[in-house]
This record gives C-alpha cells, structure tokens and sequence, in this order.
C-alpha cells in the first residue's frame, strides 16, 4: 500500500502576457500606475518612477521616498546601459563604536550582527541612513525618461492614493498589524499607520467595507517632489523640517548628511552565464554574490538532472553557500578597503570553486575561498580573511528584509529593473513630524562590532542585497526580474534565472518555484520542494531547515519578472502567488 500525504497548500498564478507594455509589482494598485503611464506614452523609466513613488504609498512597509532604491536600465534602440543608483553612505556622525553593545552571544536585525544597547541599530531615531529613493528615481526620470511624462504626471498616482487613501487589504492589514509592537514607541508612526484607539486597519468583510489608509502629510510632501524636484528634500524646505525632526531626536543624521546626497550613474556589472550576459548593480550590491554563484553552477549539467531534483537542489545550495563566504568575507564599501571583485567574479576562480563541491557530499563546514590570485595582477592573499569567516558571519538565516522590486518594459522593448526598499519592515519605524516620510533603517546593513571588513564608518557605503537583473541574448533584452527579501534576494535571483535559462521554465513557474536558500552552515529549504528532494538534501548531509512558505511567512524571497519571447516580441510576466503582486499589460 502507497504511503499516504499530508495536506498541502497549492497556491498558484497564472501567467500575464501582453503584446504592448506590462509592469510586474508586488501591489496591483502600484502597478496599475505604471501601466496608466505607459498608456500616456511613456517609456519604461517613466512607468517604473510613477510605480516605485505609487508602492511606497500601497506597500508602506517596504519602500518609499524614506528609503534606497536602485535601477537597471536598458535601452534597445540603442543598446545602451546604465545603472541609476539611489544607495547611500553612513551619516558622517557615524564611527566604529557608535553603537553601545550588548555582551557577546545576542544577535539583532535582519542580518544578525551583535546586538546593541536598545537595538539602536535597527529601530529608532539613530538607524537610518540619508533616503536616496526619491534623488534617484526623480534623476532617472529626467535624464532617462521619454520626455512625455512629466514630474507631475509621473508622482500623480502616487499623490492620489496617499491623499484620496485606498482600501486596506488582508496583505497590508496584516503586516502592519503584526508590527504593532516596533511601532508603538514612535507617536507620529502610529498616528498614521493604524486608528485613533491604537487598534490596525483591518480589510473587512461581508458585512463591513474595508478601512482605507490616508497618507495626508505624505501626499503633501509627494506634491513637493513633484513642483520642486529632489532639490526640495536634500537642499529645500523638506529637508529643513526632516533634519529638525531628527536632530531635535539624536539621530545620526545633520542637515549636510542631507545636502551632500548624490546620485551615482553606474557602468552595469556584466556577467556571462551560458551564453547570456546578465546586466546588474556593481560593487556592494547582491549581485556580485548572485553572478558568481552562477559562475560557479555553470561547471555543472543542470539541465541533465531536472528542475527541483535533489541533485540540483544539492548543487545550488553549495554554489550559493561558496559565493555567501565570500561575500561575508570581502565585500564592503571599496573606496574604504581593497575588494577582490574581478577574482570573485573570474571563471577561473568559480572553476576552483566547482572542483570542491561533491555531487554527493554537502559542505556545511566550508569557508570563504581566496579570489585575490584570480583578480588583476593575480596578487597574494592581501587582506582575506579566511579561516575568520565565522567571527564575520551573521547569525540570521538571509534577513527578512523591507524590500519591493518591480519590472518594467515598454512597447520598444526598454527594460527597467528596480528594487526599492527600507532596509527592516517599517525601517526605523520614525516618521518625522509633519513628513509622512517613514525612514529606512540603513545602519542595519553595517557590522557593529569594530574591526570587521563592514564594521561602521563615516560616510562608508552601504553593502546591500538588491539584485535587480537585465538578461540580454546576442545583444536583445530576454528577461528582467528582481526580488525583496533581504539576503534570500540572491538565492531567488540565482534560482530564477537558472529556471528560465537551464530548465526552460516560462516566467510565472521560474519565479514561483520552490527554493533552497544556503549562507552558512545551515540549508533552508521549502517544503514544496517535497519529501524526494528534502530526503535527498539530507542524505547528502545538508543541515536541513525546512519552511513552509505562506502569506506571511517571509521566509523565502519573492520574485517578479518579465520575459521578451524572441520569435513573437510578446510579453510574459510571472509574479510571487503568495501576496497580491501582479504583472498587468495592455
């Protein structure tokens, strides 16, 4: 007699398809702005702009104009490429030890570093960092949009959902819901995100409509965006009132922290994986971990063992952990300290990489591997850290993360990636008075404990885990995806891409699929995967951690994306099915 089977969620989307334009976002109101701008005319930076300012508004919690945000843009006509990058640095009041610490062995944040005195790293007036959202976004749209779309145009959605309010759903209700107890210390946050008696925003039901969110202070500020430009927040008005706020409260942040924000326009990083060239955010962004996790993977026959199998499952996991070690181990900010990105992302070097990985055998005692050789000059071993991975290491399981990402193409067959995101749900939890402003809390992404390669320094750049791709084949755009999800962005990003581009999958089923995640010692692993696969796991000695992903789970990164098809031009886009993300097209 057949073993018998527990019950399962099967939760599925079906695939969006489109001849014109389509807009992938995790929120249907936020991409209804961007295709309401692609119908005017528009182009895929002007879409992406009024969906990025239109999801801080519906998707509070992950992204806004408080935030960072990041662009991959690729133009076809042209064939031109351009990174518009919104990341920022530590506020110059910020120094090794300006955070008191716990006693060893506690672990805080998204990324578990070493736990602070009152979390002040991650919760609070002295956590966030300068918000280059709206700087980047606003600077994309004028030197990259159409031309036909102006500022107003572009922040209008965006406006009328946070003036006019919208209906409040189970996603949203929830989320803010369960965040009540961050929240409660910060007045200002309260008064806007839940209801005069302190109680959450619920979606109704049979008998009772759903409450509506209004984000009045915040929709005079997105009107301020909109007549006046980023200048208004970084040199004007806006900003004079943000910095009071803040400084009146301790923060890290002073008004030349504000005034001396700036945009970076970025060559893409470029990587080859079976013949396609991937297009990404250079330097300290998930994408170098991402490209040279494919790297690695790319000395293996995926496509001969089959989507979901243990032995592929198995493999993936391994390149993962190898390329996490040394992302652990070198990356930071390069105008602080050397970086070995050529060698990381070098073939040689995966070649070396893949010769110890065994198909039979994890490696969950495995450390960081040494790049240096491999980079220009093949130079010594100058500041690795080998054997010290552990003491480098975060302890939390790939973060959970306050990220959106969207895609975007037009009928020309422009292509914007952009992730956007507040570093924690509900960042530092501070809303300014009078801004609507929510602020990220970008010291999360810094090492607290002194004396490591992401310790915390003045004006150090943030290393962060947006991994927003283009995939181009013989110079044309194939895909673009991206995801949220903290550290798990670059194991979705990697099992995305290997999907669509060894085991063929459509859009929808490549990002849907169910995923290994592996940083460390620990293998996470979702249980769709099923009891073949997770056997197969820890027969080969994985330290399995199984989860099963839901609604609120967050356990696993959630990607979108839009594929071109080559013979027809038509449109495929593919969201996650456990949120109310969409891809719309006309």
């Amino acid at each position: 007699m057949a073993d018998g089977h527990d019950t399962t969620w099967i939760v599925r989307k079906s695939e969006a398809d489109a001849d014109g334009g389509m807009v992938a976002a995790m929120h249907p109101l936020a991409a209804a702005a961007g295709l309401e701008i692609l119908k005017a005319g528009g182009n895929a930076v002007d879409a992406a702009v009024a969906t990025a300012f239109a999801i801080g508004v519906v998707e509070p919690f992950m992204s806004g104009v408080g935030g960072v945000a990041a662009m991959v843009f690729f133009e076809a006509g042209t064939g031109r490429s351009v990174v518009i990058d919104g990341s920022s640095r530590a506020p110059r009041a910020a120094h090794e030890d300006v955070f008191d610490l716990e006693p060893p062995g506690g672990a805080a944040g998204m990324y578990g570093w070493r736990s602070t005195v009152g979390n002040a790293q991650n919760v609070g007036y002295r956590s966030p960092i300068v918000p280059g959202m709206p700087a980047a976004m606003l600077h994309a749209l004028e030197a990259y949009g159409s031309g036909r779309i102006t500022r107003q145009q572009a922040l209008a959605p965006a406006i009328r959902l946070a003036e006019e309010g919208f209906a409040v759903d189970p996603y949203v209700a929830a989320t803010t819901a369960f965040e009540q107890r961050k929240l409660r210390a910060f007045p200002e946050t309260m008064r806007i995100f839940f209801q005069e008696d302190g109680t959450p925003f619920t979606p109704g039901g049979l008998s009772k409509a759903p409450d509506r969110l209004v984000q009045a202070d915040l929709a005079r500020t997105l009107r301020l965006l909109a007549q006046q430009g980023s200048d208004v927040l970084y040199h004007g008005e806006l900003g004079d009132r943000l910095a009071a706020d803040l400084e009146a409260n301790g923060s890290l942040i002073v008004r030349d922290d504000l005034r001396d924000y700036r945009v970076r326009e970025l060559e893409p990083l470029r990587a080859e994986y079976r013949g396609y060239t991937l297009l990404g955010i250079p330097q300290t962004s998930g994408c170098v971990t991402a490209y040279q996790a494919l790297n690695v993977l790319e000395n293996f026959d995926l496509a001969s063992l089959g989507q979901g199998s243990p032995e592929a499952a198995h493999l993936i996991a391994e390149a993962c952990r190898r390329a996490f070690l040394d992302r652990f181990a070198y990356l930071a900010d390069p105008e602080d300290v050397a970086i070995p990105f050529e060698g990381m992302l070098s073939k040689e070097y995966a070649r070396t990489l893949a010769a110890k990985i065994d198909p039979n055998r994890a490696a969950p005692e495995a450390i960081a591997g040494d790049p240096w050789p491999y980079g220009p000059g093949g130079h010594a071993s100058a500041g690795a850290l080998g054997g010290a991975v552990a003491d480098v290491a975060p302890r939390a399981t790939g973060g959970d993360g306050c990220t959106t990402h969207l895609t975007v193409v037009d009928k020309d067959r422009n292509v914007v990636s952009l992730t956007s995101t507040l570093g924690e749900i509900f960042g530092s939890g501070v809303v300014p008075r009078g801004t609507g402003i929510l602020l990220n809390d970008g010291m999360t992404w810094f090492d607290p404990q002194p004396g490591h390669v992401n310790s915390i320094e003045s004006g150090k750049r943030i290393l962060w885990a947006p991994s927003p791709t283009i995939v181009l084949k013989d110079g044309r755009p194939l895909v673009g995806l991206g995801a949220p999800g903290g550290r798990r962005i670059m194991s979705a990003v990697v099992q995305s891409l290997v999907n669509l581009l060894d085991f063929g999958l459509g859009i929808q089923d490549a990002v849907s699929a169910p995923r290994v995640h592996c940083e460390g010692p620990t293998t996470q692993a979702e249980g769709r995967l099923g009891r073949a696969t997770l056997d197969g796991l820890a027969a080969r000695g994985h330290h399995l951690r199984v989860v099963h992903e839901d609604s609120q789970s967050f356990s696993f990164a959630r990607p979108n994306g839009i594929r071109i098809d080559p013979a027809t031009n038509r449109l495929t886009g593919g969201v996650n099915q456990h949120v109310p993300a969409v891809a719309l097209g006309h």
